[in-house]
């Protein structure tokens, strides 16, 4: 999902990675490592980054001059933090000012789906089965998340509104995919292999769904 970096207006932006890791520590200074850990926690849901690269990427910001080292206490033996400098702020706030990208689709059940009539009905199932385990995975990790949430407001209690939108978007998303593997695997217990059409069935589905998009894109006043 990962676009290269954009030239706007006051300079080039860093990488969409590197602003999510601009914005983890304009809300607190951070280590490599809490940051890696808040990542894990927050941004997965959302955007996917490699550990390694991550780890990395508060010095780079650094030689930017977008982040910068925050003083180890005498003492302590903390790791190097690191906080948001004020011009990787203002790189946030002139990135927060740019168009969306639309958001990108990388589902590999969706093109194993695709190209289903090059093999078995049993090997879809299968496949299918195992994506709806892992998705039923990630929603129990959502619950996880909503209990801190609702317990004491997570890490960052005075940033609640955002997690609530944010919860809402993510977990949504997942239930959408939820439902729809459900109905797939349903579906497939009506196909008799991988290479078969149904035209009455294939188009009441279609019908169904060109009426729901309907819906949708002309809502009643």
């Amino acid at each position: 999902m990962a676009r290269d970096d954009s030239k706007q207006e006051g300079g080039d932006l860093p990488s969409l990675n590197a602003l999510a890791v601009l914005g983890l520590l304009a809300t607190a200074p951070m280590t490599a490592y809490a940051l890696a850990e808040q990542t894990q926690r927050s941004l997965r849901w959302v955007w996917t980054a490699s550990r390694r690269g991550l780890l990395g990427e508060p010095k780079r910001l650094a030689e930017r001059g977008l982040a910068e080292a925050v003083p180890v206490e005498a003492g302590s033996r903390a790791g190097q933090r690191w906080r948001a400098a004020e011009a990787g702020r203002r790189a946030i706030r002139r990135w927060l000012d740019t168009p969306v990208t639309p958001t990108g689709t990388n589902s590999e059940i969706a093109l194993r789906l695709i190209f289903a009539d090059q093999s078995d009905l049993a090997t879809l199932k299968a496949r299918v089965a195992e994506r709806l385990e892992q998705i039923q995975q990630e929603m129990q990790a959502g619950l996880a998340m909503l209990d801190s949430l609702l317990a004491d407001g997570g890490p960052f209690p005075e940033r609640l509104h955002i997690t609530t939108a944010t919860s809402e978007l993510v977990i949504e998303q997942r239930l959408a995919e939820h439902t729809a593997l459900t109905w797939l695997a349903n579906e497939l217990t009506h196909w008799h292999d991988t290479k078969t059409p149904q035209p009455n069935r294939n188009q009441a589905t279609l019908t169904a769904l060109h009426k729901r998009l309907t819906s949708a894109l002309n809502p009643p006043a």
